[in-house]
């Protein structure tokens, strides 16, 4: 069987195939997103935010929670500044 340009690619390129098989596997949040989802869902519902609400519960440097608009939250960007 012949092999594809893209497989010839990876198994001449190392460091190539290694950032693929990173990019492409499972890993990053996943491990701790469960754990995430509930601490943010209880602090959604302390705040009494509903499902569908523009509002957001936004974490702050302390560690606790505040109600705040969606777009402002997301704006700042937290997760894209690291």
């Amino acid at each position: 069987m012949g092999q594809s340009k893209t497989s010839k690619h990876y198994a001449s390129n190392k460091a190539s195939a290694a950032k693929h098989s990173r990019d492409n596997s499972p890993g990053g949040k996943h491990a701790h997103s469960k754990a995430y989802k509930r601490e943010h869902s209880r602090a959604r519902a302390q705040l009494g935010i509903k499902k569908g609400s523009t509002q957001d519960a936004s974490k702050q440097p302390d560690g606790s929670y505040k109600r705040e608009s969606r777009s402002t939250n997301r704006g700042r960007g937290g997760g894209q500044r690291k």
